[in-house]
């Protein structure tokens, strides 16, 4: 891949995707009128499996030079993969383009998609110039063709990841009341709660249940795996029965007595993970840092040995990207071995106090069931607060020389960058089990309803200044867990995980700074806004100041 042009147009960024015959043609007409140009070379041109294109282009955009918005331009094969990518990441994908496909066999691209989440155009040319005018034209929103069919009107706009991480539409949204009907097509939830009083109350209200299996596209989940939607398996969704029985598995053992007890050990382990980083060079400590803590927070919780914390990493960091059951099969087993091991011996862990307090009744596929949940939800979260805690202190200077001169911050700093993050923009849906009343709506039995924690962790009836990064904010009521029955479990460990982290940081690295303008860190929005890299130097060489007596 290779960019063809770095001209500065919003919204005129292209990916071609295609054959090496193909894409210089367009992509030096597209450069030539102004546009910033990607290419692309990915199989599923050449008739491979669609699914190997929409992988190349998922890592395409993963990738940090990739642009953070674009239309994808393809042919036939290229432009269903691209529709698949647009249909998981909305917030990355402008418009899909199908170019040269006048009498093209099989399905229009595009048709396993019912909703697309932006315009998909389908061309009968190939011709470079008639393509970049047609793309021109459908950005543009005016003077289509007839042969030309109209683009699908923007689905999910009320849901696409971009809107729900933007404190500023949440605003305004927020300014027109506290519930919203949810109008778009082929999306589950029905409504969406954007003020602090009304999220709290709902999400406490015992009529409101999370029995129904989501996707984080908030669309239900369909029982053939085949036909599962291939979003971001960022949560394990369960019963409402389920979840609360393993929720009291856990929940007398997380108390914040016992994670007191562990950090010391984090620490430790901490201090040694930063022994080993470059101090003076520059390194992504997403990589470093942020992908390994939380790693080694849940191996310290569930008494994972020291010899088996690599496969851990493995599976958390690389392998849970695989659509389950496939990612667990192994891990399963594993777990196994280590209750069995809690059985014959007790130990000062997770595993080990469940063993101990339940004896006889434990039920073994509770408590792994419990473990991998605690494994799935306990690390992107934290690495994505860790990272992007860190890039905004760094941002503005003045943040983070404030924490190194009073490392007795860290702790109102961390809840004050929990509010700002707010890693989960939304909770998950919840059910109407019986009709309410809310926020002047009335919510039918059956609708569901999700709450935007952005908009409830700014709203300026409970916080003065909320869109300030405060970290000396004392009166801090943030939604960052969520509220009521689905309370995040671990929030006393993401608690102490983020306090060691950040103040380890500022003890042994008070000078460290970005390597690069903050301006170039790039952001992924789906339903956890994350960087995709943290390029930082602990130790900068800088000049010594010259003694008065020199």
């Amino acid at each position: 891949m290779a960019e063809v042009s770095t001209r500065d147009a919003a919204d005129r960024a292209v990916v071609v995707l295609g054959a090496e015959a193909a894409a210089p043609g367009l992509a030096g007409e597209f450069a030539g009128r102004g546009w910033r140009v990607w290419t692309v070379r990915i199989s599923a041109d050449a008739g491979a499996d669609a699914h190997d294109g929409v992988d190349q282009i998922i890592d395409f955009l993963a990738a940090p030079e990739s642009p953070h918005r674009a239309v994808l331009l393809g042919g036939r094969a290229a432009g269903a993969a691209a529709v698949e990518v647009a249909d998981r990441h909305p917030e990355r994908v402008i418009a899909v383009v199908v170019a040269g496909d006048a009498h093209g066999e099989g399905p229009v691209p595009g048709a396993g998609v019912p909703d697309p989440p932006c315009p998909v155009l389908v061309l009968h040319t190939a011709d470079p110039g008639e393509v970049v005018s047609a793309t021109t034209t459908l950005l543009a929103g005016s003077g289509r063709r007839d042969d030309v069919p109209a683009p699908s009107p923007a689905r999910l706009q009320a849901l696409t990841p971009t809107r729900l991480n933007d404190p500023e539409a949440l605003r305004r949204l927020r300014e027109l009341g506290p519930v919203h009907p949810v109008n778009a097509a082929g999306v589950t939830a029905s409504w969406i709660v954007t003020g602090h009083q009304a999220t709290t109350a709902l999400l406490a209200d015992p009529r409101l249940i999370g029995e129904v299996e989501i996707t984080a596209g908030f669309r239900l989940q369909s029982d053939d795996p085949a036909l599962a939607h291939r979003g971001e398996l960022d949560l394990i969704t369960i019963s409402g029965q389920e979840h609360a029985r393993l929720r009291r598995l856990a929940e007398r053992h997380l108390t914040p007595e016992r994670v007191e007890g562990l950090r010391p050990r984090v620490q430790r382990e901490v201090d040694a993970l930063l022994d080993a980083v470059p101090s003076r060079e520059v390194v992504d400590l997403l990589q470093a840092f942020a992908y390994p803590v939380p790693v080694i927070v849940l191996c310290e919780l569930l008494g994972v040995p020291a010899k088996d914390r690599d496969y851990l990493h493995e599976w958390i960091v690389e392998r849970l990207a695989s659509p389950p059951p496939k990612a667990h099969g192994d891990i399963d087993d594993y777990l196994r071995g280590l209750i069995a091991a809690r059985r014959e011996r007790p130990s000062a862990d997770l595993l080990g106090w469940v063993v101990e307090a339940e004896g006889d009744r434990l039920r073994e596929e509770d408590l792994v069931s419990l473990a991998r949940f605690l494994m799935v939800n306990g690390h992107r979260a934290p690495t994505t607060m860790l990272a992007s805690s860190v890039a905004a202190l760094l941002r503005r200077r003045e943040r983070w020389e404030r924490l190194v001169a009073d490392p007795a911050l860290v702790p109102t700093a961390v809840e004050e960058l929990l509010r700002v993050i707010t890693p989960f923009p939304v909770t998950i849906a919840r059910h109407v089990a019986v009709p309410i009343e809310a926020g002047g709506r009335r919510l039918p039995e059956g609708d569901l309803l999700v709450a935007s924690l952005v908009a409830a962790n700014r709203d300026p009836s409970f916080f003065t200044d909320p869109d300030v990064l405060d970290i000396g904010r004392e009166d801090n009521p943030h939604l960052a867990f969520g509220h009521g029955h689905h309370h995040c479990l671990g929030a006393e460990l993401a608690r102490a995980q983020l306090q060691i982290a950040l103040g380890t940081l500022v003890r042994r690295f008070p000078g460290m700074e970005l390597a690069r303008d903050s301006g170039s860190l790039h952001y992924r929005q789906s339903s956890v806004r994350y960087l995709l890299g943290l390029p930082v130097v602990l130790e900068p060489d800088r000049p010594r100041p010259v003694s008065a007596g020199a």
